[in-house]
This record gives C-alpha cells, structure tokens and sequence, in this order.
C-alpha cells in the first residue's frame, strides 16, 4: 500500500547524506570529542583526571551556551 502525503502518518523522508553538516551538528560532535581528549591527556601526561574534566567542562559549557543563546535555533 502506497501512502500520500494526504495521509496524517505520512513521514517524509530526507537524504541527510547530501547536505554538509550544521553548526549543531559540530557542537554535538564537539561534546563528546573534548572529554575523550580530556581523558587521553589525563592517561598519556599524568595530570589529575578531575582537572582536565573540569576543563572539559566548561569548554562544553561555553559550546552549549554558544549554540542555545549566541547563535540560536532558526
């Protein structure tokens, strides 16, 4: 059964494969990325983890902030 875009549960489908990638799409990238590098730094120098997550912290805050208040959801 085909469905229409008359129907109420018709979803349209987007290929996401041919745009580039959002600024949201980066800042949601980035989150996971800085912790990860948090943590290879704590393990590779020996510096205390809790200090560089800290660090990590607040780069991911000034991110979020970045993406929720300075340059807002269109």
């Amino acid at each position: 059964m085909a469905t229409s875009s008359r129907d109420p549960n018709y979803v349209r489908q987007e290929r996401t494969a041919d745009r580039p990638l959002s600024r949201y799409d980066l800042l949601l990238v980035v989150i996971p990325v800085v912790f990860v590098a948090a943590l290879v730094l704590a393990q590779v120098f020996a510096l205390p983890a809790s200090t560089l997550l800290g660090a990590a912290s607040l780069v991911c805050a000034v991110a979020v902030a970045d993406g929720l208040f300075v340059n807002p959801p269109q």
